[in-house]
């Protein structure tokens, strides 16, 4: 059995943590990045998860416990707890904290913090979700995210132990009997290894590497390419083929035929977080033009981070956040989500004078470096999990 450090003042410090993650895809770029954080830091990682990878295969210091993914909704309060507890009962008496990263996963969990210390890692606003989830008939929206908020503040609370991700969450946890920090999903200091020094060699390329969904600007996006190929013809775009439902990525298509943008914007097939650099160093302009709805208001938006690190400049939606990034860093334009043409003329200005994009994707990347890595919250982390072992 492994026992937590205790240093000479009576600090115990985690040896080893259990992180699990029920529906997360393969080398998801929040939960890889937890895990790589923590091993760099000298603890012991079991990372329990749905992945395609070997079972109690190690990649940099990381044990995996990989179980069969579960693909229908409707099954998953069901089969995911029979495929998750196995893997966790043969681990749990030898880890110091279990760090979970799925609301799906909180009962079960719930259960397993009144004898072990459990961390409950809360990536969005999951009731407000409920509003706005496509696959939910409408007249089970408001009910359901009732549910879900007194569902999750209750059993939350038996945890106490919570990681948010952007301030708007404070509300769902304000009770004092929470200990708890934010964890802000930047991007990791890694892709730095991967960025090409050939900027302004590169084509006149603007790239979205987002999730796509209406509230997150697919169609929006297809407004902004209109616009900019009648000023600059020669632009090309090149966009994520990750859909939030078929059906939806049906209707993106059929627009993109109706609008003749078939010679203008491409899908590209979904890589690995950490091939992301690949995509990005073929791009000159990298473009988030999330809506100024509460969903994209209340995030923080990892895309933006990622353009950073690339040294690419941004042409952001304005919303508050990004707003304070732009501000901070130099590292791109803001645009109005209302304004299409807002956009196109900042890429116009962009492709026209690539010394100032240049210069832009350059304060950007020393902004990322400075402020925004997933590394720089390292000692943050760890001060906690002291904290709440303690």
């Amino acid at each position: 059995m492994t026992d937590s450090v205790t240093k000479s003042d009576g600090n115990r410090i985690p040896v080893r943590v259990a992180i699990v993650t029920s529906i997360h895809p393969d080398f998801d770029a929040r939960i890889w990045k937890h895990a790589l954080l923590l091993a760099s830091s000298g603890v012991q990682v079991d990372l329990i998860c749905p992945w395609d990878v070997p079972n109690l295969s190690v990649q940099n210091g990381i044990t995996f416990h990989p179980f069969k993914k579960v693909a229908s909704r409707g099954l998953r309060p069901f089969l995911i707890p029979l495929r998750v507890i196995p893997r966790l009962l043969k681990i749990i008496r030898d880890v110091d904290i279990v760090h979970f990263h799925d609301i799906d996963l909180l009962p079960m969990m719930a259960l397993f913090s009144l004898g072990k210390t459990v961390v409950y890692d809360v990536h969005e606003n999951y009731a407000e979700e409920m509003l706005v989830r496509d696959w939910i008939p409408r007249y089970l929206r408001k009910p359901l995210a009732f549910s879900v908020k007194w569902g999750q503040f209750i059993l939350s609370s038996v945890i106490r132990n919570i990681v948010l991700v952007a301030p708007s969450q404070e509300h769902a946890f304000s009770a004092k009997h929470f200990r708890k920090i934010y964890l802000y999903n930047y991007a990791s200091l890694a892709l730095l290894d991967g960025v090409a020094d050939n900027y302004l060699q590169r084509d006149d390329i603007v790239v979205f590497i987002g999730s796509q969904h209406l509230n997150n600007g697919s169609l929006l996006l297809l407004d902004i390419v209109e616009e900019t190929i009648k000023r600059v013809p020669s632009v090309r775009f090149r966009s994520t083929d990750r859909f939030s439902n078929p059906k939806f990525k049906e209707y993106f298509l059929s627009e993109v035929s109706r609008r003749g943008l078939g010679d203008h914007i491409e899908l590209m097939p979904n890589v690995k977080p950490h091939e992301l650099m690949t995509v990005l160093n073929e791009a000159t302009i990298g473009i988030s033009p999330n809506l100024r709805v509460a969903q994209q208001i209340n995030g923080i938006h990892t895309k933006v981070f990622e353009y950073m690190a690339a040294g690419i400049p941004m042409v952001i939606s304005d919303l508050p956040h990004q707003v304070g990034v732009i501000e901070e860093s130099g590292g791109g334009i803001l645009a109005a989500p209302e304004n299409p043409a807002e956009f196109a003329v900042a890429i116009e200005k962009l492709t026209k004078d690539k010394l100032l994009a240049l210069e832009m994707g350059r304060q950007g990347q020393k902004g990322f470096c400075e402020h925004h890595s997933y590394e720089s919250q390292q000692q943050h982390l760890l001060s906690y999990y002291r904290q709440i072992l303690n």
